[in-house]
């Protein structure tokens, strides 16, 4: 028998609430990720946070309610959250893109149950913490990359009506209404507390008779791609990324990278290996806490033989040993990296300080040792960056694949929506050449209203307007979209509906502008609505790209007698 009543309920928002009858084009800013422009992914920390509390016997439930929207598109929200009445509420507002949808679920709860807390976390939520309690719908924000303890405490207190200041990473409302701010002491050294995350997930599936809620992104039950996390923090500075090792040690007082056990991750690739055929990512670049702890994880793996792909991060080029130790553990695996520009001076600005002779030695290794894929990232919208230097990367992508073939995949995509904040370009815009346009809570919730990305994006450069970023993006989508098919990486067929849905987009944007430049509202709306309905055909089309980013399975997409061991305890 199923347990319906929840003490906690974890909701993941849309970026947007209200996606489903707002006209916006359907835009580039999602395109390397699985998800859709609704950022219906909702963080792996979610998992942990669920595992963790159900350990310590709180009834968590997790509800993807973004993922539910784009399923279903009568799904009436309000009425299935009137359905529920737990102790609390979480919402996670992780990343900045959720700054609408988070708060507006927040609202949406407070109207149908005013006496239940809505508690807010994720890295955003740490950053804004103190304007998050300015929004009478949020009652209390839980900072920092570590909440699990925290968030025990938190629902044990609303529960019982106890204590509140002694709750570490907490900041709450006093009975006088004063923002109060507990000191952010909970920062665990290790990550040996950590459960597994994937077990706790398929049993809560069984316990609340929900699957479609935990779906990860919108076609995840064709796809169930996996994550394997491997830290918190990270040893890098790249200047664009809110969790750097610079950024976290601000916001979030994390000095130091907390690691999981090599054993704890090897067992999530065995659980994951027996539940499904598809890839699992490893998240984080294992040689971050030095070569034994690389090739003891590895050692591990080796003995599991898992047949799914397994995808490994790189941060900065390896030894080539690295490369043929994977090779000689599994039999199928890929790895990523970015570089972000073919610009050396520009890259070591960024503080990623490997020139392209050190990266084309470790595609050569990868793939030497068999790597069936090796994928490489570059960005727009970087310092010193113009549009004849981004051409040129377009044209470094074609020069890789003419000498490393096919199983090169490079892609481009702009830096948008908005800068992270607590990255160096955040704090520091001036010295990166940056004028940052969008900088409270309020900027970026208007700014996700926008049809047209570029009104979104929340930053220029000092060489690049955002028009100038829009122009250009499109430019070399285009061109590396031409590149991949005279390369063999893309068939013809696909590079010619890519080429099309790209340029209808590109009218689709133009005609946006010239909407909203009539004055008379009635038939500004008319004209507008009909770019809602010319923007729902071309969101079908969003596939093309991601398609271009995924990896094959092995075999079935469930193991379905495999899942019922996992549920008995068996594996």
């Amino acid at each position: 028998m199923f347990f319906k009543k929840p003490d906690i309920v974890l909701l993941h928002a849309p970026s947007v609430y209200d996606f489903r009858r707002l006209t916006t084009v359907p835009s580039p800013l999602s395109d390397l990720i699985p998800s859709t422009p609704a950022f219906e992914i909702y963080p792996i920390g979610f998992t942990f946070l669920g595992e963790y509390l159900e350990r310590n016997h709180i009834n968590t439930r997790i509800v993807n309610l973004a993922q539910r929207m784009i399923e279903d598109p009568k799904f009436d929200v309000p009425r299935f959250l009137s359905e529920l009445e737990p102790i609390a509420f979480g919402i996670d507002f992780h990343w900045l893109t959720h700054a609408q949808g988070a708060l507006e679920i927040a609202r949406l709860l407070k109207e149908i149950h005013p006496s239940i807390p809505v508690i807010f976390g994720g890295y955003s939520a740490t950053y804004f913490h103190r304007e998050l309690m300015e929004y009478p719908q949020v009652d209390y924000v839980l900072r920092g990359d570590s909440t699990e303890e925290p968030l025990r405490m938190l629902v044990e207190a609303i529960g019982l009506k106890g204590f509140l200041g002694d709750i570490p990473n907490l900041t709450f409302r006093d009975s006088s209404g004063q923002v109060m701010e507990n000191s952010l002491t909970y920062i665990p050294a290790s990550l040996e507390y950590l459960g597994n995350n994937y077990k706790y997930m398929i049993s809560s599936a069984l316990k609340y008779g929900d699957w479609k809620s935990l779906y990860a992104f919108w076609n995840w039950h064709e796809y169930p791609i996996t994550m394997v996390p491997t830290c918190r923090g990270c040893s890098s500075d790249c200047a664009f990324c809110g969790g750097s090792k610079t950024a976290v040690a601000d916001y979030c007082g994390r000095e130091q990278i907390a690691f999981r056990p090599p054993e704890k991750i090897a067992y999530d690739i065995e659980l994951l290996s027996h539940f499904s055929s598809a890839p699992i990512f490893i998240v984080g670049d294992l040689l971050q806490a030095g070569r034994d702890y690389a090739m003891e994880t590895l050692e591990l793996i080796s003995h599991l033989d898992p047949k799914n792909h397994i995808i490994f991060e790189l941060f900065a080029p390896a030894p080539r040993e690295y490369y043929e130790r994977i090779a000689s553990d599994l039999d199928h695996f890929d790895f990523q990296i970015s570089p972000e520009t073919h610009d050396e001076e520009i890259r070591a600005f960024i503080n990623k300080p490997y020139s392209n002779e050190e990266l084309e030695h470790n595609i050569a290794w990868a793939l030497e040792a068999g790597a069936e894929r090796f994928d490489i990232f570059f960005m727009i919208g970087l310092p010193g960056q113009t549009r004849d230097s981004i051409m040129e990367t377009v044209n470094y992508c074609g020069e890789l694949l003419r000498n490393f073939g096919p199983r090169l995949n490079p892609s481009i995509g702009p830096l948008a929506p908005f800068i992270d904040p607590g990255s160096a370009y955040y704090r520091r815009p001036e010295r990166y050449g940056y004028h940052l346009i969008h900088r409270t809570l309020d900027d970026y919730v208007r700014a996700s209203y926008s049809p047209h990305w570029r009104d979104m994006l929340g930053y220029e450069t000092r060489w690049l307007s955002r028009q100038d970023i829009v122009d250009v993006t499109y430019e070399a989508l285009l061109a590396l979209n031409t590149i991949k098919a005279k390369n063999g990486l893309v068939s013809p067929e696909h590079a010619a509906l890519n080429d099309r849905r790209l340029k209808d987009t590109i009218s689709l944007l133009k005609m946006v502008d010239d909407i909203m430049n009539i004055t008379d509202s009635k038939l500004r709306l008319t004209e507008l609505e009909k770019v809602h309905q010319e923007s729902q055909q071309l969101a079908q089309q969003l596939y093309l790209p991601k398609e271009e980013l995924m990896w094959p399975l092995t075999g079935a997409r469930f193991k379905r007698i495999n899942i019922l061991r996992i549920l008995m305890g068996w594996i």
